[in-house]
C-alpha cells in the first residue's frame, strides 16, 4: 500500500513539515503507548496487532468450531462490529474463502433474516453454519434482536445443542458475555477500552475472517508494518500524519466533505468502513457558538467509474468543498480485451484492442487530470495487490490517521456521545 500526494497540483507536500510540528508531541505520546504495549489508554488500539494472546484465543476457538463442513458464517453485528469484516471479505478474491459464504445481518431487515432462515433450513447439519454475534456493549438493540431470532430458527431445527454453533464476541465482563457462558455459548472478549470502530484487529475482525479462511497473520503483519511507519517523527515518511495534515488543512480552507473514491467496486465496503471511522471519530462539539462549535468531515463514498456518471458534475462543477482520496489497485485479476474487429467500430474507436485494465487506468488518470484542472485537492492510495497484508496496512493507516486528526481538531476521537441520543429514545419507545 502506497500513500501519495505527488499527482495533486493543489497540495504542496513540501509545506507539511511546518504544520507537522503540531503533531510532534502526539507522535511521541503514541510511541510511548506502543512501548507500554498494554491497554491503559484509548490509543492502545495501536497495540492490538501485536497481541499474541488475542491471536492464540482466536486460533484455539477456530480449531474447535471450524471444520471442512462449514459453509456459512452468519455474522450478526452492526457498525464497528461488522463493517471491517465485510470490507475485507468483499475486497479479497472469493477463492480465498474455501467456498465459505459470509452473510452480514446488521439492521432489522426481514429479507436478510429470511436469507438466514433459508440457509439454516437447507443445511444438512449444524456444522455447516457458524453464528457469530458481536456487540461491544452487549446491549445493541438490533444485534440482540437479530441474534435471538436467528438462534431461535436454529434451535427449531436442531434443538438446543445448536448453541455449540454460536460464538459471542463482546467486552470483558459484559452481561452478554456472562449470560452466554451460562448457556454454554463460546465467548471471545476484547479490552473494554478499545472502541468498536478501532476493534478490527481484535477478535471482532480476526475470528470471523479466520473462520472464512483468511490469513489473519498476514492481516496483522500489514498493520504492524504501518504502525512502525506511522510512528516516525519525520512527517515526510509518516503516511498517517501526512494524510491527517492534508485533510485538516483542506478542512480549514472549506473542504468539509471527505470523499473516498474507490476505483474498484469490491472496495466500496472498505470506503464505508472508513466512513464510520471518520464520521464517528471527528463529528463532535467543541468550544464556540452555533455551527462553529460543531466540527467534523461529512464522509462520503464514491465508486469509479460508476459514480462519474452520477455525481462527477457535482464534484467537478459544484461547490469546491470536497477533499477526495482516490483508492485503486495496480492488479486486475481477470482482464478482458476489447476486440479489434468490433460490432460497433464507429463508436468509441479508441478502445479497440485495449484491455479493461488500460481503459480503467485511462478513466482514473483522466479523472485526476480533471480534478487538477479544477484545482480540487486529492490524495491517493494505491494497493500493490488486494491481499490481507495490504488491507491490514490500510486499516491501521486509517485508524492512526484518525488519531492524528482528532488531535488537530481538538476532539476526543474515541468517544461518540451523540450516538446515544437516538438509542435512548428508541429504548423509551420499545418499553411502552
Amino acid at each position: 500500500m502506497k500513500f501519495s500526494l505527488e499527482h495533486c497540483k493543489s497540495i504542496n507536500q513540501n509545506l507539511l513539515p511546518i504544520p507537522g510540528l503540531l503533531l510532534a508531541p502526539y507522535i511521541e505520546t503514541l510511541k510511548e503507548v506502543a512501548e507500554m504495549g498494554d491497554y491503559s489508554v484509548s490509543e492502545s488500539s495501536i497495540n492490538v496487532p501485536f497481541d499474541e494472546d488475542i491471536v492464540r484465543k482466536v486460533e484455539n476457538l477456530i480449531a474447535e468450531k471450524v471444520t471442512d463442513e462449514l459453509q456459512y458464517v452468519l455474522l450478526v453485528g452492526i457498525g464497528g462490529s461488522n463493517l471491517g469484516t465485510k470490507a475485507v471479505y468483499e475486497a479479497l478474491p472469493q477463492e480465498m474463502f474455501r467456498s465459505r459464504t459470509l452473510l452480514c445481518i446488521d439492521t432489522i431487515i426481514d429479507a436478510r433474516l429470511h436469507e438466514a432462515q433459508t440457509i439454516i433450513t437447507e443445511a444438512s447439519t449444524s456444522a455447516e453454519i457458524l453464528i457469530i454475534s458481536i456487540s461491544k456493549s452487549g446491549g445493541t438493540t438490533e444485534t440482540i434482536a437479530n441474534t435471538e431470532i436467528i438462534i431461535d430458527l436454529a434451535i427449531q431445527k436442531w434443538g438446543s445443542e445448536v448453541l455449540e454453533r454460536v460464538v459471542v464476541i463482546t467486552d470483558e465482563g459484559s452481561v452478554f458475555a456472562d449470560t452466554a457462558q451460562t448457556k454454554g455459548i463460546a465467548v471471545l472478549t476484547l479490552p473494554p477500552i478499545i472502541g468498536g470502530r478501532f476493534s478490527m484487529f481484535t477478535a471482532v475482525g480476526l475470528f470471523p475472517l479466520a473462520a472464512l479462511g483468511v490469513s489473519v497473520t498476514e492481516l496483522l503483519k500489514g498493520a504492524q508494518e504501518v504502525r512502525r511507519q506511522s510512528l516516525n517523527p519525520d512527517i515526510m515518511v509518516n503516511p498517517a500524519a501526512q494524510s491527517a495534515l492534508v485533510a485538516y488543512q483542506c478542512y480549514q480552507h472549506g473542504q468539509m466533505v471527505h470523499d473516498t473514491f474507490v476505483f474498484k467496486p469490491e472496495l466500496e465496503s472498505l470506503g464505508k468502513w472508513y466512513r464510520q471511522l471518520l464520521g464517528e471519530s471527528l463529528g463532535k462539539t467543541v468550544e464556540g457558538e452555533g455551527d462553529t462549535a460543531r466540527v467534523g468531515f461529512v464522509p462520503t463514498v464514491s465508486v469509479g467509474s460508476t459514480d462519474l456518471h452520477s455525481v462527477a458534475q457535482l464534484y467537478l462543477g459544484g461547490p469546491a468543498r470536497t477533499l477526495t482520496t482516490f483508492i485503486h489497485s495496480n492488479i486486475t485479476a481477470h482482464p478482458h480485451t476489447s476486440p479489434a474487429e468490433r460490432v460497433f467500430p464507429e463508436l468509441a474507436p479508441m478502445i479497440a484492442g485495449k484491455t479493461t485494465t488500460e481503459i480503467m487506468e485511462a478513466i482514473l488518470q483522466g479523472t485526476k487530470t480533471a480534478y487538477n484542472n479544477q484545482s480540487l485537492p486529492f490524495m491517493e492510495i494505491v494497493f500493490d495487490d488486494l491481499t490481507p497484508f495490504e488491507l491490514g496496512a490500510f486499516m491501521q493507516f486509517k485508524m492512526m490517521e484518525i488519531m492524528y486528526l482528532g488531535r488537530l481538531f481538538g476532539v476526543d476521537a474515541f468517544s461518540q456521545p451523540a450516538v446515544e441520543l437516538y438509542k435512548v429514545e428508541t429504548k423509551k419507545l420499545l418499553v411502552r
